[in-house]
């Protein structure tokens, strides 16, 4: 198990991310190319390997969120297959082989009574794009030698992104990330789906959730933090601490060394 931490928004530069996961005895930083400090156009990869050597600290990637390659738009699917055909490319050269990614829910319609979610309404439609999509994308994934991971967002019980991941699950490189905080904010609901798929799991994202917001420091709300990382040491997961202060990151690892999650003496 590795243990890292997303990039702080916080900071506007990677090297203030750098040092403090140094600081602290972290193995990685996710980047996140919602920040413009993460994108390939602003951060090389020569860049990212100079860390990795001078820090021994390892890199996974979180792909932009707006991402949906299911769009009924073609330019517009097209566009986000390229944009993470480019970055695969950009992992490859960075030598950073976990890149992690939502599976878009898409549009709903507000109506007086109800929502009415687009792709639920044309699921067939729905699932045929994505399945088209992500058949590229797992052959970029090989091509460029990645783990491209799909995390919940509190969506996978919902009946046609279920089916959608029962599609996926076809291709023999369908990886999944299991945010245990999302999960919580769902009432559990994703965790069947998580345990039917628990030999796909590659990647977790760790945070906490008190009941109204989830991305809390560690224990102090109600996920069973120690039962998610013992799966996770179990597994060989890579585990993000995905709390969004460094002040919240600061207190999260001191209650991992505390429960003997982390050695004490990674600390510089």
């Amino acid at each position: 198990m590795k243990l890292g931490m997303p990039t702080l928004v916080e900071y506007t530069s990677i090297t203030d991310n750098v040092q403090l996961c140094h600081t602290l005895g972290l193995n990685f930083i996710e980047l996140n190319m919602n920040l413009p400090i993460c994108i390939p156009e602003n951060l090389s990869y020569k860049e990212i390997r100079y860390y990795k050597d001078q820090y021994g600290i390892d890199f996974t990637i979180h792909l932009p969120e707006e991402l949906d390659v299911s769009s009924y738009h073609p330019s517009i699917r097209n566009g986000h297959l390229e944009r993470c055909r480019q970055t695969m490319e950009w992992a490859l050269l960075s030598g950073i082989t976990t890149l992690n990614m939502h599976l878009n829910n898409g549009i709903y319609f507000t109506l007086p009574q109800t929502k009415v979610w687009i792709n639920e309404q044309y699921e067939s439609t729905f699932l045929e794009l994505l399945s088209e999509s992500y058949e590229e994308l797992y052959r970029f994934a090989e091509m460029y030698e990645v783990q491209l991971c799909i995390e919940n967002t509190g969506n996978f019980h919902i009946p046609y992104i279920r089916k959608a991941l029962d599609k996926l699950s076809d291709f023999h490189n369908f990886y999944l990330t299991w945010d245990v905080g999302h999960d919580a904010r769902a009432d559990f609901q994703d965790e069947p789906t998580f345990t039917h798929y628990k030999n796909r799991i590659r990647h977790m994202h760790l945070h906490d959730y008190n009941g109204k917001s989830d991305h809390q420091p560690l224990y102090t709300g109600i996920v069973q933090i120690n039962e998610s990382l013992d799966f996770a040491q179990k597994n060989d997961l890579s585990v993000v601490i995905e709390v969004k202060t460094s002040e919240s990151l600061v207190e999260s690892v001191a209650e991992l060394r505390k429960h003997g999650f982390l050695d004490m003496s990674s600390t510089t």
